[in-house]
């Protein structure tokens, strides 16, 4: 049996270490024979010990509680006929984390139950500090919940049970707005049936039991809104809510915005999605065309438009009447231009080839926000 006094001098002592967590996790441990485990409000695991990672390595290796290890935890059922002591950690009268204690025999209970109120008491101010990067103040079960949908392979019977049959939808809100949490209650406001999944600088929201009637309304009620969030199309099958969420993200990353038109809808803007998957690659390469960047320092100098009137002209397939009605300019004017263009390129824009290779740059340039001078593409 051990002694709660000697516990206080262990987490003092280990106060001292740089990794005061796993110190304390490991050194209680240790005195004690009791796996530990700390477990924030959104089920991140911030550290662990030996023991208990042994019964839970699944979400000792992901780094967070999983839906089947909390389900065991929280109901009880413990494996290899352990027992575990679950204290919750306070933030006010939020609760703000968990102490997780896993042990063997009864007749530890009572002692366990006060190590575990010693211990939250002790790692309060780390959980408070991790909680200050999310803004919703859900349930553990609901964030183990979205982490599953989001993160995971999302099973068929969790889905059953969590979110019935139908359609789904959904929608980023980019923290750095500061509109997040306003904008996540009115879309509550239009549709009642929803996830949230919250990190640290994004929200996603997931909306169910969503029907084919029903998904022009939810968008024309987001549009009204006008406030800046990205959209996915309509969908049905649940495993594709981590494809939904990392599209989401490069569609947020592209730099071309309208801020008349605010909300990024999937099907509009997927392809600039999809150019930021390349970005990082042409930056890495160190590939470029210097002949754009010699239109960019020419716009920049003299305030024209030249890179502007380029890329209109070459979407609108090299047609000089189109694009100059697109730029809502004379047709001798776009002409002059292209001139201009030409010499400054030194090529010809109408070689298929040529041309075609000048429009792929202009829009990774502009998916890399590269030209901050650049206009949303047409």
């Amino acid at each position: 049996m051990f002694e709660i006094e000697n516990c206080y001098r262990i987490i003092f002592e280990a106060m001292l270490d740089e990794t005061v967590l796993l110190s304390i996790a490991e050194r209680i441990e240790q005195y004690t024979d009791a796996g530990v485990a700390f477990v924030t409000g959104t089920g991140k695991i911030m550290a662990f010990s030996r023991l208990w990672s042994i019964f839970f390595p699944v979400s000792a290796g992901k780094g967070y509680l999983t839906f089947e290890d909390y389900a065991a935890i929280y109901g009880r059922e413990m494996p290899d006929g352990q027992c575990c002591c679950v204290t919750p950690v306070y933030g006010g009268k939020r609760v703000i984390g968990h102490v997780v204690l896993v042990y063997g025999g009864k007749e530890s209970e009572e002692q366990l139950q006060k190590l575990g109120l010693v211990l939250a008491e002790s790692v309060k101010r780390f959980f408070e500090e991790e909680r200050k990067a999310y803004i919703f103040k859900q349930p553990l079960k609901e964030y183990i919940i979205g982490r599953m949908m989001f993160e995971d392979e999302f099973s068929k019977e969790a889905e059953e049970d969590y979110c019935p049959e139908g359609k789904y939808i959904v929608i980023l809100f980019c923290k750095k707005d500061g509109k997040a949490e306003e904008m996540t209650a009115r879309v509550r406001s239009m549709w009642n049936c929803m996830h949230i999944y919250e990190e640290e600088d994004a929200v996603f929201v997931l909306l169910y039991l969503v029907k084919d009637q029903d998904s022009e309304t939810i968008y024309a009620g987001i549009e009204a809104e006008k406030q800046r969030c990205c959209v996915s199309d309509v969908f049905s099958d649940l495993c594709l809510c981590r494809c939904k969420k990392n599209i989401l993200r490069r569609i947020a990353c592209a730099e071309e915005f309208q801020e008349t038109v605010p909300v990024r809808r999937e099907r509009d803007w997927m392809m600039r999605g999809m150019y930021t998957y390349t970005v990082s690659l042409i930056r890495k390469a160190g590939l470029t065309d210097y002949s754009i960047e010699q239109l960019i320092l020419e716009d920049e100098k003299n305030n024209t438009e030249l890179y502007y009137s380029l890329k209109v002209y070459l979407l609108c397939e090299n047609n000089v009447t189109a694009a100059a009605k697109r730029l809502h300019i004379h047709r001798n004017t776009l002409v002059y231009r292209l001139k201009r263009i030409r010499e400054i390129i030194d090529g010809d824009m109408n070689d298929y080839e040529t041309s075609r290779g000048l429009l792929a740059f202009i829009m990774m340039n502009d998916a890399a926000g590269q030209n901050i001078r650049s206009k949303s593409a047409l």
